[in-house]
């Protein structure tokens, strides 16, 4: 016996559009376009860059150990093809970040929006000056140092994918040590950290800073200097992005007390 009723509205029934399900299922879907939208974009740059691939071999291997050697038959290609890949995500990620913010960006709230952006936009521009430094100055420096403990008895042979793989990573810790200014402004944003404490024991930051330049260079004060100049740089842009935080933080305590009065 019917009930009268239309039959979406019936005990039991489902909808196959059912709106809780289906914004899910679409966001599932979306994202699923943007990985493999970005491992597309990475493979297509990743196979452009096969050609100058032999140039930044012989280019990173000159400003290094100045000689590096394969020890199995497919270490040639394997070396070239991951220089590849590391230069396929370096071109593209800009694109990617772009896909992620336009999956991501719609749902957050305005003041979200323009917080996130800005941050990690100055993340990938940081991210991006810390590799340059370290192909630059930093790894030449530290592969000096290393290959220096070397005697007449003992010389360096040094395998091209264990060259690849410290370079690399080592580019990859400057890039995340260039995030210093973002990581002490976001600790000021959650009120962990303040200018005053900052500025309090800038002395004693500035001393660990150039010990560490120390440890990493040779013995000359040229080469302590170069690699302390960027730390110091970044320890100033963190004094100076904490302060600004914390001035905004206090501005908008100020306007809430000022609201809650009235």
């Amino acid at each position: 016996m019917s009930s009268g009723l239309p039959p979406e509205t019936q005990p039991g029934h489902r909808r196959d559009d059912d709106e809780s399900v289906m914004p899910f299922l679409e966001h599932l879907e979306e994202l699923r376009k943007v990985i493999l939208h970005s491992l597309a974009a990475i493979g297509i740059a990743a196979i452009i860059s096969w050609s100058i691939t032999n140039r930044v071999l012989t280019w990173l291997i000159a400003h290094t150990t100045g000689h590096a050697i394969f020890t199995r038959p497919e270490g040639a290609f394997m070396a070239r093809f991951k220089v590849s890949i590391v230069l396929g995500v370096l071109i593209v990620a800009p694109y990617v970040f772009y896909r992620i913010w336009s999956f991501v960006g719609p749902g957050l709230l305005a003041k979200e929006r323009k917080m996130v952006f800005p941050g990690v936009l100055a993340s990938l521009t940081l991210f991006y000056c810390g590799l340059v430094f370290s192909f630059l100055v930093m790894t030449p420096l530290m592969v000096r140092v290393l290959v220096g403990f070397g005697t007449s008895n003992l010389t360096p042979q040094t395998e091209i994918q264990f060259l690849l793989d410290f370079v690399f990573m080592g580019g990859l810790a400057s890039g995340l040590i260039f995030q210093l200014p973002l990581f002490i402004g976001f600790l000021t944003w959650i009120g962990i950290l303040s200018p005053r404490l900052l500025f309090k024991y800038w002395r004693h930051s500035i001393v660990a800073i150039f010990i560490i330049a120390a440890i990493l260079t040779p013995a000359d004060p040229i080469s302590q200097l170069v690699l302390a100049a960027p730390l110091l740089v970044l320890y100033g842009l963190s004094l100076i992005l904490a302060s600004a935080i914390h001035r905004a933080r206090k501005r908008q305590r100020a306007e809430r007390e000022a609201a809650l009065e009235s």
